[in-house]
């Protein structure tokens, strides 16, 4: 296969899995995307890691963004060559063109989000992260899909117990007419049972809170910071009765 700067050719261990992990990603640091490599063991050493992420940038695969004041890190996203190349192992609904939407609040969603991908990962409890690109592509593809496009819906074993639920990270307020909206697509979702909002800060929650109190749906709100901790230890707000119990006793 040709490409601009020369002709590339892509390893299925090694190439494919990190190239998969910037498309769900969206946009991802370069330590993020390391870590990522290490858990799976798919790149153990920094060095080869580096020059892998090289070639693949200089392949035109990947770009390499400057997300400075954002992150001292560099920050990577799929091309739409790269995205092209991996239709045979992802739907890919569109292709992504190379800068497309790069505004600052883009980029923070997708890092912290994946910060929480991550946090589940080091722990060893997550089971299955079901991105936000997969999410959108059942919806839009099949007669299976959910009631919204959630930014992951996740399932993780917690004390011999497996959970799924959907992921919302919300780094700022909606207006409250659209959780009210929100609200009745997940009162009325059937693909998925409970619901967690992860938000950096207290007054948020509050507010997220607020909108959902008293809903028949099972949705719980922790801070970002929370997931930092083992997760069989966190203690979530319930909005149906604005109590705080335990993670695991809601989802």
């Amino acid at each position: 296969m040709g490409y601009q700067k020369g002709s590339i050719t892509l390893s299925a261990r090694q190439d494919i899995p990190l190239l998969l992990q910037v498309l769900h990603s969206r946009f991802i640091t370069h330590d993020q995307l390391f870590e990522f490599m290490v858990i799976d063991c798919i790149e153990l050493k920094r060095k080869s890691f580096n020059w892998r992420v090289l070639r693949l940038v200089e392949g035109g695969l990947l770009t390499k963004n400057c997300a400075r004041p954002l992150t001292p890190s560099p920050v990577y996203s799929l091309t739409e060559v790269g995205a092209l190349m991996l239709s045979e192992h992802s739907p890919v609904l569109d292709s992504p063109k190379e800068g497309a939407e790069m505004s600052s609040a883009h980029v923070l969603h997708s890092i912290g989000l994946t910060g929480l991908h991550l946090s589940l990962a080091r722990q060893g409890v997550l089971r299955n992260w079901e991105s936000e690109v997969t999410i959108r592509a059942r919806n839009e593809l099949t007669n299976s899909g959910y009631a919204k496009d959630y930014d992951a819906v996740v399932t993780v074993d917690v004390c011999g117990r497996r959970t799924r639920f959907a992921l919302e990270y919300e780094r700022t307020p909606k207006k409250a007419r659209d959780y009210v909206r929100i609200r009745t697509l997940m009162e009325e979702e059937t693909g998925v049972q409970r619901f967690l909002y992860v938000v950096p800060e207290a007054k948020l929650a509050d507010f997220i809170l607020e909108c959902f109190a008293g809903t028949t749906a099972v949705v719980l709100v922790v801070l970002t910071a929370d997931l930092n901790r083992p997760f069989a230890e966190i203690r979530a707000r319930d909005a149906g009765s604005g109590s705080v119990i335990p993670i695991l006793d809601g989802l």
